[in-house]
């Protein structure tokens, strides 16, 4: 019996100039606790490209490299938020576990998170991620004296950011080029025995 990690694996890029809502004022809005317009729904149309891609409950969405650009009254951290549910316990104090789950946060704009590591940046999502036919990122500074500006001159469409969805769900196969064939009485490289027979 022999079986192959990932059953699925789609790598997504994203660019600012895309948004579907880059001139909805509807799509900007208030934290919780701040006085000031310091969020963003960015939406990016999938464009029916993964309508046929069924995920199982194990796969992940891994950030693998994201630009912020330079936006006007940001001056603090900014929270890139997933714009999904997750099955992982996900929490920060903003929202508690009522919003969409942090994916990765900058210090500033003008930045760039290199991801070098399927380990971090990584977030559980359902198995209808890829069928809505969009992805929803929202942009936050939850930190700011004034509105942010997000819209003259439309900082935003140098955002990028690049996503690989991986489904960990193993899977039987008899293709031994996806999977390797297991020797169950000589294991490793020692050639031991996994197991003594009996006698």
């Amino acid at each position: 019996m022999r079986y192959t990690k990932y059953k699925t694996r789609a790598k997504i890029v994203l660019t600012g100039d895309d948004d579907l809502y880059s001139n909805n004022s509807g799509s900007t809005y208030k934290t919780t606790g701040s006085s000031y317009t310091n969020g963003k729904t960015i939406r990016f149309n999938l464009n029916g490209a993964f309508n046929d891609v069924k995920l199982s409950h194990n796969c992940r969405c891994i950030m693998e490299a994201c630009y912020m650009p330079a936006v006007t009254g940001i001056a603090n951290y900014i929270l890139v938020r997933l714009g999904t549910s997750t099955n992982d316990k996900a929490l920060d104090t903003k929202t508690f576990i009522r919003g969409n789950p942090v994916l990765a946060v900058f210090k500033g704009t003008d930045q760039t998170i290199l991801n070098c590591s399927e380990f971090f940046y990584n977030l559980n999502v359902p198995s209808n991620f890829l069928q809505n036919g969009y992805i929803d990122i929202q942009i936050e500074s939850p930190v700011v004296t004034a509105n942010i500006d997000f819209f003259t001159s439309s900082p935003l469409n140098k955002f990028f950011i690049s996503l690989i969805v991986i489904d960990e769900d193993d899977e039987e196969t008899q293709d031994e080029t996806l999977a390797a064939k297991v020797d169950f009485k000589n294991y490793g490289r020692l050639a031991m025995p996994i197991r003594t027979p009996l006698t």
